[in-house]
């Protein structure tokens, strides 16, 4: 046996202090030593390791210059080892929080985009129940009852119709009777469903277009199947007053006018009113129009362009249509139209003849 105790060239895992070695060992006695850093226990868990697991040495036994290429290898390993796993945890982590981030940008800007959705449909029902009033304002005979949302009877009042019997449709408000208008709201439709439909089948305008779109309806005795019976009689009266009106020799219609006195799509109270003018004048028939916007051809025109010349130009004109004018004012009032002279694009006088809505049934 070998009498050399000078310390060996090769690597030296093990730590004389922890194992009792060396003049620095603890006395039997001495205070108790604080706990040792994270790192050292690591460290001696790795040379523990290696040393039983790798070199497969007793614990007592010294590391050799023999064992220093494998050690090597192995710290190598194992240092690379626990880099790739710190960077693939690094990389999982950073994918996660990268995740979570666009997770939350696609939520968010969906949140903002049914916000903007939100805020444009509110808007686009405003704006259609704004022309609505505006439009029953110019275009409805006054003191009917009018039912409507609070925002839509502030909106017609506001644009001129005279106070009266406007109702407020409210949960639990009953719908007005027969004869009445509806002011079919986003809000209103949503109230009442169905039944709004039956009880006001006939639209006579409408503004705007899908969800948020409003229509004037009127509210008919009997319901959708009576309103049918009832429009399908009136739609024949129609065509045959018209065409018995063209049969007259004063009257003088080309085109699509003629076509609109054949199909019935005139007012019956301005058949009426021109066939009294007849009576009296040469008639020629300028224009027909004022239906109500999208209102369909089931609703019949209310105005008329009249003139007393082919071209409208004679000197005599304009004492003519205020004698036309003068005729038609001396009806009662529930019969009398609205007049107005004016002067067409290419200079043609004619007497504007308008009934205001909801036409006769």
């Amino acid at each position: 046996m070998s009498n050399d105790t000078s310390r060996s060239s090769g690597y030296r895992l093990e730590n004389e202090d922890r194992t009792g070695g060396g003049a620095g060992g603890t006395a039997a006695g001495s205070r108790e030593l604080p706990d040792p850093p994270w790192i050292n226990v690591i460290g001696t868990t790795l040379r523990l390791w290696l040393r039983r697991r790798v070199l497969r040495l007793p614990d007592t036994e010294r590391i050799g210059t023999r064992h220093r290429g494998r050690t090597v290898t192995v710290l190598a390993a194992v240092v690379m080892v626990a880099g790739a796993a710190v960077a693939t945890t690094l990389t999982v982590h950073a994918h996660a929080d990268n995740d979570h981030r666009q997770s939350y940008l696609i939520r968010l800007k969906r949140i903002s985009a049914q916000a903007q959705a939100r805020a444009a449909a509110a808007a686009a029902a405003q704006a259609n129940g704004d022309a609505a009033a505006r439009w029953i304002a110019a275009q409805v005979g006054h003191g009917l009852v009018i039912g409507c949302d609070p925002a839509t009877c502030t909106a017609i009042l506001a644009a001129g119709y005279p106070t009266g019997g406007q109702v407020v449709l409210q949960p639990g408000v009953r719908l007005p009777g027969p004869g009445s208008l509806i002011i079919a709201t986003p809000a209103v439709r949503a109230q009442y469903g169905a039944r709004l439909r039956t009880v006001a089948p006939a639209v006579i305008a409408s503004f705007g277009a899908g969800a948020q779109a409003v229509q004037v309806a009127v509210v008919v005795p009997g319901g959708q199947q009576a309103y049918s019976r009832v429009a399908s009689r009136a739609l024949a009266a129609r065509r045959h007053a018209g065409r018995t009106l063209l049969q007259d020799r004063k009257v003088h219609a080309r085109g699509a006018i003629r076509a609109d006195l054949r199909s019935g799509r005139i007012d019956p109270r301005l058949i009426t009113d021109l066939r009294r003018l007849a009576a009296h004048y040469a008639v020629y028939l300028v224009h027909f129009g004022d239906a109500g916007p999208q209102a369909g051809r089931a609703v019949p025109f209310r105005m008329a362009e009249v003139a007393l010349s082919p071209d409208g130009s004679g000197r005599s004109d304009a004492s003519n249509l205020r004698g036309m004018e003068k005729l038609l004012t001396s009806e009662p009032a529930r019969y009398r139209p609205k007049l107005l002279q004016k002067r067409l694009a290419g200079g043609a006088a004619v007497l504007e003849i308008k009934f205001l809505a909801p036409s006769p049934v």
